[in-house]
């Protein structure tokens, strides 16, 4: 089965929303095996330095975006406002255009996240008000994964431009793998240091990449594990709420995961500003709640 197969079933704007993000992956797949991997000589508009690829995958989302006709409002973790795309479109989608591009230098996965809200605008939104959310992977292979309303699938980019449905039902379960971030917040955050030290000592696999999709994507694939990002004072946490984690939280919590941000599931978290930063602990549902019990705010 293909995509657009796929998606028959699925709400004709919605479908065609997510559609524009395939495309969008295509181009990017493309990119990325061709493309300077070097500062650009800019920053986005949250201060951070841009990579040549950040602006390309940041313009090609868009672009595609634009051309769907049914986005009315998208948002990008290279860009500080809401941009308007189409006054008749009735969904809001927000992307990381390339989460863990400073990878692609040494040649590791780096991936695309995004998410799709009906109605125009984030502001004051949740996650769970999210129509469909997913992310592609750029690896040995460039998959596709979605999840709208129930259990994520997984498609992967063939040598004719299609997507072919590889993975049918994603579904997590309890089983000891770890994917540990923002370890520079253990010098602080001691009560981290102890849940790390409990990982290690009951035979947890460690299995951490350095990039957000790909770390979240093995638990899906493998069903089991757990991704944690917390903070301390002196490294706070900077995953984004609704660019990253707010996305990746609802893929999980469909494949029977959980997540959390320490006081509540990623997905309960209303956006306050664009740029919102968030704890997150997303994985197995026994291991995220013992994140919670380990850990303090």
């Amino acid at each position: 089965m293909n995509l657009q197969t796929y998606l028959s079933s699925t709400p004709p704007n919605l479908a065609k929303a997510i559609l524009a993000f395939a495309e969008a992956v295509k181009r990017i797949d493309g990119k990325i095996r061709t493309a300077e991997t070097g500062e650009a000589g800019s920053q986005n508009t949250f201060g951070e330095e841009q990579l040549k690829l950040d602006v390309l995958a940041d313009r090609i989302v868009f672009e595609e975006l634009k051309k769907s006709g049914v986005v009315a409002i998208a948002a990008s973790e290279e860009q500080s406002d809401e941009i308007e795309l189409s006054k008749e479109g009735e969904f809001s989608a927000a992307f990381d255009p390339l989460d863990g591009s400073s990878l692609v230098d040494v040649n590791l996965a780096v991936g695309t996240i995004f998410g799709i809200w009906e109605g125009k605008g984030f502001i004051g939104k949740s996650g769970k008000e999210m129509r469909a959310a997913g992310y592609a992977i750029y690896g040995p292979r460039t998959t596709f994964t979605i999840a709208i309303d129930s259990n994520p699938v997984e498609f992967t980019l063939q040598t004719d431009g299609d997507w072919k449905l590889t993975i049918e039902k994603m579904e997590i379960g309890e089983g000891k793998m770890f994917a540990p971030g923002n370890l520079r917040a253990c010098a602080e955050n001691k009560e981290y240091l102890t849940l790390l030290d409990f990982w290690a000592e009951n035979g947890y696999q460690l299995r951490y990449s350095g990039g957000m999709v790909p770390d979240v994507h093995q638990i899906l694939v493998k069903g089991k594990g757990v991704f944690s990002y917390p903070g301390s004072e002196s490294n706070p946490a900077k995953l984004r709420l609704i660019y990253e984690c707010a996305p990746l939280a609802y893929v999980i919590e469909k494949a029977g995961g959980a997540s959390s941000d320490l006081e509540k599931s990623i997905l309960a978290k209303k956006v306050e500003f664009l740029d919102q930063r968030t704890v997150v602990c997303l994985g197995s549902k026994d291991e995220v709640d013992r994140f919670d019990k380990f850990l303090t705010i």
